[in-house]
């Protein structure tokens, strides 16, 4: 295991810098998520790691040890990238075995590794298949076999679940969760995927621009925002955003003619924005429209739009003040589009946002 430091680490293509100045420091055998949307820097970043790409300006430290000038293959990382990049031509035996065969490794010891990675796996009724026998999540594992023989100090995956379809993709999930927990190993895992991220990470970056907006857990993430855009990029669906007003006296947000109540909290750190535009943030699932309001809850009216019904729940679309928020209500739940309702807001769970930086108002 070992520690990846970057400190101001910058990358350009030509007069376009791409990473701008991002320092991050990830702990031995902690799993960390790059996440962001297409073009913000994540595989790019990863690569610069991987010495894949070279570093324009900054360093990169693997185990305390500088890292910029060395070649990929002294960095003691193994990667596994989207398309498996696995040698038709060889067994899965074979592709497992090529890079301890390139380091003149014993061949007792390449069957000993490869035999360990193989049952970790669940792929030793594979050892003498090809690639083109396999199904893509085997694909997968064999790639992720190649990975775990090589014992490196950390593990770099590049998307590696994009090519399968949903289902495999969440099996996959599950067990490259194992396989860390199983290895202690450091992880460094790229994904546009939220959940993915979610659901894999100790702590998330999430990227923009080729920035880092926030780094923290998966916890921190979710439930304190550090602005609009991480609060947009996460969760399922995304938290609802509305423009609202600052009342004089700090007390409320007016979302059109809809008065919503922030807790004392917000009411503090708001205290600069009275009579000022903001945007109000609430996740689905902190509007009720299908059970008694609460002692912490806003009571609003409010006009349904459209149900979405999706067996273990119902996502039912709301207009408020204007705004259409959407609300996570139980399966069961009796609202047509059309209907009239009492929304029912909870006052702690709400969020302010700066509208021209997107920074979270704490």
């Amino acid at each position: 295991m070992a520690n990846v430091q970057l400190r101001q680490v910058v990358k350009r293509f030509g007069d376009t810098e791409v990473i701008h100045g991002i320092d991050l420091e990830i702990r031995s055998g902690e799993f960390v998520v790059f996440v962001g949307p297409s073009g913000c820097g994540k595989s790019t970043l990863l690569r610069m790691i991987a010495g894949l790409e070279t570093t324009t300006s900054g360093d990169i430290e693997i185990g305390e040890t500088r890292v910029n000038d060395a070649p990929p293959r002294a960095r003691d990382i193994a990667m596994v990238f989207q398309d498996y990049a696995l040698y038709p031509h060889k067994s899965v035996f074979e592709n497992m075995a090529f890079g301890l065969r390139l380091r003149k490794t014993s061949e007792d010891e390449i069957k000993r590794r490869v035999g360990d990675a193989a049952a970790i796996l669940r792929i030793e009724h594979l050892l003498d298949r090809k690639p083109r026998q396999l199904s893509g999540g085997q694909r997968q594992r064999v790639a992720m076999g190649r990975a775990i023989v090589r014992d490196p100090k950390a593990f770099l995956f590049d998307e590696p679940l994009s090519n399968l379809d949903a289902q495999l993709r969440n099996e996959m999930r599950t067990e490259i969760k194992k396989l860390h927990l199983r290895l202690g190993k450091t992880i460094i895992y790229v994904t546009h995927d939220q959940v993915e991220a979610m659901t894999l990470a100790d702590r998330i970056a999430v990227l923009s621009g080729g920035k880092v907006i926030q780094y923290d857990t998966p916890d921190e993430i979710y439930n304190r925002p550090a602005a609009k855009f991480v609060a947009g990029f996460t969760g399922s669906p995304a938290m609802n955003f509305a423009s609202a007003e600052i009342s004089s006296d700090g007390t409320s947000a007016v979302v059109g003619n809809v008065t919503v109540t922030l807790p004392e909290s917000l009411r503090t750190a708001s205290a600069a924005y009275r009579g000022k535009t903001v945007v109000l943030g609430i996740r689905p699932e902190d509007i009720s429209v299908d059970r008694s309001a609460g002692v912490d809850c806003t009571l609003v009216p409010a006009r349904v739009v459209v149900t979405e019904p999706l067996g273990a729940e119902t996502l039912v679309t709301l207009s408020i003040g204007g705004a259409e928020l959407v609300a996570r209500a139980r399966p069961d739940v009796s609202l047509h589009a059309g209907d009239s309702v009492q929304a029912q807001l909870a006052s702690a769970k709400l969020h302010l946002f700066d509208v021209q930086s997107g920074v979270a108002i704490r």
